[in-house]
């Protein structure tokens, strides 16, 4: 008697599952749009694809950088207003034209050798595969103008294109020794002259390069803090600055306020976040001033193969995990570089540009104002800069 009750209840609740599953069941029918495409960097809201359907569909924002074939998910309500997900691909294609960053002429001397690309950067903002040739016929044996331009290619066949000019001179058939001119010097009390008030602070950027330090007569001389390097990110190895742990050590013993930077090669998310960890582990002391991210390799920027959104979010990448980690981060780079590679965002900026003042046309906290500069307890030159107050 047991078994036959079991075996009725069974029964009974498989009839009751069939007769909810087609009492409730639900068939979303989408008609899609013909035009499935998303231009990069630009914000498309998903919901305008759905031409027609028996489901409500939400709104939904996104945003793509990589293009390609994109499967993209969007949530609807069924007639028993039960919420459910859609998925479909989308097309994003580059419509940006790539940018090219060189100069508009090159001289050399006759039946000298010359890369021409040497230098120049050809970027897109969202391939990081950009061909950059040299159009134009020229012979470098021959004195002579010659009319050239550089193309940039993207990968979706967007083309941008430079003139410049080759200049082929004549080599001189004596050139005579010119004794080297010493450089002009930026002295650190000069600066604190000009530029020393209650908005301000003097201070200046080291590295392995400015030797041994005396930063009790750097701090005598009116140095307000000390930005120093921790170490580098080259060809996949990462380094601590060889003067790092001495430099820290004397410059908190002498009182100065210290910050740090970090100069990267870095091309991949991967080596950012190993960098941090890095970095991490070597802060050892009270840091009051940011920890910057420098990347300078921009010569050799075409190999790295990298969007300017890819290059742009390592940089970030190493911002937001110096700052989890409880420090202030900051962005270093020259005027041109800030002015045509970097995007702006939150994070303070360091700019450097040598020069009687800022001409950058961005927001920023600090300048580096010299690479010439002079200043007690430091034999050879070192950068001066200026921090400004909020």
């Amino acid at each position: 008697m047991k078994k036959i009750i079991i075996i009725i209840s069974s029964v009974l609740l498989v009839l009751i599952g069939v007769f909810c599953y087609f009492k409730f069941r639900f068939k979303l029918e989408v008609t899609l749009s013909d035009n499935l495409n998303v231009i990069s960097g630009e914000e498309v809201n998903l919901k305008k694809f759905i031409v027609e359907s028996n489901g409500i569909f939400e709104n939904k924002n996104v945003t793509f950088y990589d293009i390609g074939m994109k499967e993209v998910s969007i949530s609807y309500l069924d007639k028993y207003n039960r919420k459910r997900e859609y998925k479909f691909n989308v097309n994003v294609i580059d419509k940006d034209m790539p940018f090219i960053l060189a100069g508009s002429s090159i001289s050399i001397y006759e039946g000298d050798e010359v890369d021409l690309l040497k230098g120049v950067i050809c970027a897109d903002y969202t391939s990081g595969d950009v061909s950059c040739i040299v159009e134009g016929n020229y012979d470098i044996n021959k004195i002579g103008r010659y009319n050239l331009k550089y193309k940039a290619t993207d990968e979706s066949g967007n083309i941008t294109t430079k003139g410049f000019i080759l200049n082929v001179i004549e080599r001189p058939k004596y050139t005579p020794y010119i004794e080297p001119e010493e450089p002009d010097y930026v002295y650190f009390k000069d600066v604190i002259k000009e530029h020393k008030n209650d908005k301000t602070r003097i201070g200046i950027d080291v590295s392995r390069f400015q030797g041994n330090i005396d930063f009790e007569k750097v701090k005598k001389a009116g140095c307000d803090f000390v930005i120093i390097r921790l170490g580098w990110f080259i060809d996949s190895e990462l380094g601590l600055d060889y003067n790092y742990e001495k430099y820290i050590e004397d410059a908190t013993n002498a009182g100065l306020e210290v910050g740090l930077y970090f100069y990267s090669e870095a091309k991949t998310i991967e080596e950012v976040d190993a960098i941090v960890k890095f970095i991490g582990e070597n802060v050892k002391h009270n840091i009051t001033m940011p920890i910057a991210y420098d990347w300078e390799d921009f010569k050799n920027y075409n190999s790295y193969k990298l969007s300017i959104y890819q290059f742009n979010s390592l940089a970030y990448r190493f911002m937001d995990g110096i700052e989890n980690m409880g420090y202030k981060s900051m962005l270093y780079g020259s005027k041109t570089y800030l002015s045509n590679m970097w995007i702006p965002s939150d994070y303070p900026v360091w700019v450097a540009q040598y020069y009687k003042e800022v001409t950058y046309d961005g927001n920023y906290d600090m300048w580096q104002l010299t690479e010439s500069g002079k200043i007690d307890g430091i034999d050879g030159t070192v950068d001066i800069d200026i921090f400004y107050l909020k």
